[in-house]
């Protein structure tokens, strides 16, 4: 497990990208599962439960089909295994980091100050992008500012659609 931790700490840290990530279906699983779990407790910070788990649910699916979908057109479908393990691990990983941060906004009194927090919450999204984008550019192998306009797109798209989720959810 610590060294698991250790890989997709170094992948946040640019030291590694998806091809140090074992091409392995069963590690896959335990990072679909973990992103899962941690995305769907980010969620239930500020959501009702059946919300939380549909927009879980739809960011997975989105995440992987687009994933597959553009492989397929870069001409690399045997990437997916690895790409999508490096990404839902350090999703995970970094949505662990986050849940301090919303609890400790959540936690704050009616009219407190939350500035602090929500800066270093907007910092770990930036971040999160900018791994995004690093994983991305090695699996496309494409230039940084590709990889970081596809991880854009990605966020974009994904708060768009959870988005709409939450609201038919309400």
């Amino acid at each position: 497990m610590r060294v698991l931790f250790n890989l997709f700490l170094d992948i946040c840290l640019f030291r590694k990208g998806p091809q140090d990530t074992p091409a392995s279906m069963a590690l896959l699983k335990m990072c679909l599962a973990a992103y899962g779990l941690t995305s769907l407790l980010v969620l239930l910070v500020g959501i009702a439960a059946p919300v939380a788990v549909l927009q879980t649910v739809v960011d997975m699916l989105l995440l992987s089909g687009l994933l597959y979908l553009a492989l397929r057109l870069y001409r690399y479908p045997r990437r997916f295994v690895q790409t999508l393990s490096a990404l839902t691990g350090v999703g995970a990983l970094l949505s662990l980091l986050a849940l301090p941060l919303l609890f400790w906004i959540d936690g704050q009194p009616r009219g407190g100050n939350a500035e602090f927090p929500a800066l270093l919450l907007l910092a770990l999204m930036v971040w999160s992008i900018a791994v995004m984008a690093h994983i991305l550019r090695h699996a496309f192998n494409v230039p940084v500012w590709v990889g970081a306009l596809y991880a854009l797109s990605y966020t974009l798209l994904s708060w768009q659609l959870t988005g709409w989720v939450s609201a038919s959810g309400s």
